[in-house]
């Protein structure tokens, strides 16, 4: 029998399976050097191959420019002014709608239709070029919407406070080709606007509610008046021995003081309803159509300064071309050597 003792130098098979961490960071610098050199090759090709190709590179953005040119002295100018509005009666939706007829008539080019419903000379509503509305929120309802928005599953409360809150400042915007078609617009719109009837009734319906209850804070205020008279005769005649401020009437203690606080407040409700009577029309011009003087379609420089761009980038995406085309010639020839 063979007692030979095994070779305690022999290596164990497993060990080969076993990565070596220096060969895997080579390997890893190697491929981030051999990606750097990719990257600052490709970036001084790019570079010659761009003024290689200069000639082609300008030729398109002078044409592009040029192209800008004759764009602006082709197209007609417009100009561009917004007004504010306010109003109790009237929610986004109705007057969105409202506004909305009339931006699509303006699309349409549909004048006549335009011209009628404005009421307006149907070469002035031929200037007519575009009309917006959007509702303006208050700051502290944005700050709500965007606290509802920070988080997630609110999205039907969200949506319930946008189609609930009782904002009612909009901002229509009017672009027109002629700026003395302004002039009057805003007043005009107005009148669409206050020209329907569903409205006119609810117009109608909230005055005559509110003169009832300023009525009925009338008479409210007479019968204090009328107990203050009570109380005030009752509180000299009942002597000084007694303490405290309450008067007995018909076997019922008041407080007079409650009392004068309660006129106060019916008589500060007052001034709101009259207040509302008085200031609150159907609808509010808060900022008037301003005239600027220069066109929001953009000026001669604006346009050919994009069409210059235009031409740049295009001259630029040919010179990325010619890099992938010889790029792709140079990787089938050595394909085809091996």
């Amino acid at each position: 029998m063979d007692y030979s003792e095994p070779n305690l130098n022999k290596k164990n098979p497993e060990n080969n399976d076993e990565i070596d961490l220096s060969k895997l960071l080579s390997a890893v610098g190697k491929a981030i050097t051999a990606l750097i050199k990719s990257v600052v090759r490709f970036f001084f090709l790019a570079i010659d191959s761009t003024f290689a190709n200069y000639k082609v590179i300008t030729s398109l953005i002078i044409i592009f420019g040029l192209l800008g040119i004759g764009y602006h002295l082709n197209v007609k100018p417009y100009y561009e002014s917004k007004m504010t509005l306010n109003s109790a009666y009237y929610k986004g939706e109705f007057l969105g709608n409202s506004i909305q007829n009339l931006n699509r008539l303006c699309g349409e080019g549909n004048y006549r239709v335009l011209a009628n419903l404005l009421k307006i000379n149907p070469e002035k509503a031929k200037t007519l070029r575009k009309i917006e509305v959007e509702q303006i929120i208050s700051p502290n309802m944005q700050m709500l919407i965007d606290l509802y928005k920070s988080n997630e599953g609110n999205q039907r409360r969200l949506d319930s406070i946008i189609l609930n809150h009782s904002d009612s400042t909009f901002q229509i915007m009017v672009q027109v080709y002629d700026t003395t078609t302004l002039v009057g617009l805003d007043t005009t719109l107005v009148n669409y606007i206050k020209n329907n009837k569903f409205v006119n009734k609810r117009i109608a319906i909230e005055r005559k509610n509110l003169l009832n209850r300023r009525a009925k804070l009338i008479r409210e205020s007479k019968n204090l008046d009328t107990l203050k008279k009570y109380m005030a005769q009752s509180y000299l005649t009942r002597g000084t021995g007694k303490e405290g401020t309450n008067v007995t009437l018909n076997d019922k203690e008041s407080d007079p003081i409650n009392v004068y606080r309660e006129d106060f407040r019916l008589y500060d409700q007052q001034l709101q309803i009259d207040r509302l009577l008085f200031i609150n029309s159907e609808i509010e011009i808060i900022d008037r159509f301003i005239t600027f003087g220069k066109p929001a379609s953009g000026t001669l420089e604006k346009h050919a300064a994009k069409g210059a761009i235009i031409g740049l980038l295009l001259g630029l995406l040919y010179v990325f071309y010619l890099i992938l085309r010889d790029g792709l010639r140079n990787l089938r020839t050595a394909v085809q050597e091996e």
